[in-house]
């Protein structure tokens, strides 16, 4: 009788084994098919995408660079009638600086734009006195600037009105400049100090 208590706890126990065995093996086949999933995941079987976006703002902007002409004091010579002035160097009165340098208008947005210029003073309001002259040209400071010509190639009396200068006035860094060179006439009955604001607009070429 002991003997077959014995044989019934010893089949138990292999029993109780067997049943540990089959649950140990029964984890390590999840975790290998985990493992090939898992490989499988990194071998190519799954895609996704990432996006990059951003905006770039078009902007027209233009600065004068050289803002002022300062031709300072002087007087008509005693044997003209008329001192002329002008940024090209020219002075036929006495006293006034010889002034070489013009205005230069910068292009500093990134699109190109037309470019227009005006004066809050013609030459009768601006110089004043007899038949006085007040002028101005544009031109390219660096080469094809304005890429289509300048408009205003040659001295033009200034207006109150506006004026197109440029059509197509570039803005990379070596095309971005204009020179608006300015001449006046003094004639006799003018004094005083003269004072004359130009107003240059840009509009983006679409």
């Amino acid at each position: 009788m002991k003997a077959d208590n014995k044989n019934i706890k010893l089949d138990n126990a292999l029993m109780i084994v067997a049943i540990i065995a089959v649950g140990f093996a029964f984890v390590n086949l999840m975790t290998t098919i985990d493992k090939f999933r898992d490989i499988q995941s990194l071998t190519g079987y799954a895609t996704d995408t990432g996006v990059a976006n951003l905006t770039i703002l078009s902007t027209a902007s233009i600065n004068f660079t050289t803002f002022q002409i300062q031709w300072g004091e002087g007087y008509i010579n005693t044997t003209a009638t008329i001192a002329n002035l002008s940024t090209d160097g020219l002075n036929s009165g006495q006293g006034w600086n010889n002034v070489t340098d013009a205005l230069i208008l910068e292009n500093i947005g990134n699109v190109n734009v037309s470019i227009n210029l005006s004066s809050d003073k013609a030459a009768a309001t601006f110089i004043g006195g007899t038949s006085p002259t007040f002028e101005w040209k544009v031109s390219s400071n660096e080469t094809n600037a304005c890429q289509d010509g300048t408009n205003i190639t040659a001295y033009t009396t200034v207006t109150t009105a506006e004026q197109l200068a440029c059509t197509n006035f570039g803005w990379a860094d070596t095309t971005d400049k204009l020179e608006i060179d300015i001449a006046v006439g003094i004639g006799s009955g003018a004094a005083g100090e003269k004072t004359a604001t130009i107003t240059a607009e840009a509009t983006a070429i679409a």
